[in-house]
């Protein structure tokens, strides 16, 4: 029997670019696409087509043959305006599925986003999936109306099913923990004797690259994952306070608590340290945010959510050390060059 063939769309993205070796580890044959040129370290057995979703004529030879398709490609807030998150969610989403012969496929695994749940309503402790979503920013609306896409093409036959990862870490990724990492790594750099960090903890949700794609080819060969969406996060919860301190501590600062949210240093000093590492030969590679510790910040009425539809499915999450999982991915970065 030949192996399945898989189409990783998304694939030059910091999901994609580790499911496809994952793929290829397990045994399946790998097609993938993206809108940017062949990456370098791709590996030659993969089938890489580059293809804009949104806008090609050309998909049929995209999908002929396909088995299961990892859809992951989409814009992100972090680099896009709403029109380009409308165009590059939804409308390649719908485009995308409507080139795929009727009957061809064993599996859709879609990857969607908690941003769907919004934070102006206070849902149920913890969120379950099947709560009506109320998504209050742009990407989380876009992420919604992509998988009402999904949900379509399921209702007409396609065995689907949509994953909602949180913040996903580890090594390769460019921003979120990332960012936090590069501004300890720059105060680090520019001599600071202790991480000062705001007093008021804010409760963090994470899960690991390891442990996304992991789900991401579980529930693509689980048979009662068909039909399923599926929270994903692993259950840690950790404080700014306690990452902070993991994060500092890789760089042998101290953390100062500071009654100051505004705490540290300020965005024109942060630039300067940024220049002054470029300079010196650091990889620009990781997000350099305005606001300090943003992804820190950010407090989240509905942050805690359920993962027994998971559970259920048999899937139990491996990379629950944050210490260590937190350290191998500034190690990294450090072999990288993407820290000063």
């Amino acid at each position: 029997m030949a192996p399945p063939l898989a189409l990783v769309t998304g694939a030059t993205g910091f999901i994609g670019s580790h499911l496809t070796p994952a793929l290829l580890a397990g045994g399946w044959q790998v097609r993938a696409c993206g809108r940017r040129a062949r990456p370098d370290g791709l590996p030659a057995t993969v089938d890489y087509h580059r293809v804009d979703l949104a806008a090609d004529d050309a998909l049929g030879d995209l999908v002929a043959g396909v088995t299961h398709l990892f859809h992951l490609a989409g814009a992100s807030s972090s680099n896009a305006d709403q029109a380009q998150m409308q165009r590059d969610n939804v409308v390649a989403t719908e485009r995308l599925l409507s080139a795929v012969p009727a009957g061809q496929l064993e599996r859709l695994v879609h990857m969607s986003s908690t941003s769907v749940y919004g934070e102006e309503r206070a849902l149920p402790v913890p969120v379950p999936e099947d709560v009506e979503p109320t998504p209050s920013r742009g990407y989380g609306k876009a992420k919604w109306e992509t998988e009402l896409v999904v949900r379509s093409a399921a209702a007409a036959g396609l065995p689907a099913a949509v994953l909602r990862p949180v913040s996903v870490y580890g090594p390769g990724n460019v921003k979120l923990l990332a960012s936090v990492i590069l501004d300890v790594a720059l105060e680090a750099a520019g001599g600071a004797a202790a991480l000062a960090v705001p007093a008021a903890p804010v409760e963090q949700r994470l899960v690991h690259i390891d442990d996304l794609v992991a789900a991401t080819v579980h529930v693509a060969r689980a048979d009662d994952a068909v039909g399923g969406t599926f929270n994903v996060v692993d259950g840690l919860y950790p404080s700014s306070h306690e990452v902070a301190g993991l994060v500092a501590g890789q760089f042998a600062l101290e953390v100062d608590l500071a009654d100051d949210p505004d705490c540290g240093p300020a965005w024109p000093e942060r630039q300067r340290l940024h220049e002054a590492a470029v300079a010196a030969g650091m990889v620009p590679a990781i997000f350099l945010t305005e606001q300090r510790f943003r992804f820190m910040r950010k407090a989240n009425r509905n942050n805690r959510l359920s993962t027994d539809a998971l559970a259920a499915t048999g899937f139990c999450f491996t990379q629950t050390d944050l210490p260590g999982a937190l350290a191998r991915t500034v190690a990294w970065y450090r072999r990288a060059g993407w820290l000063p």
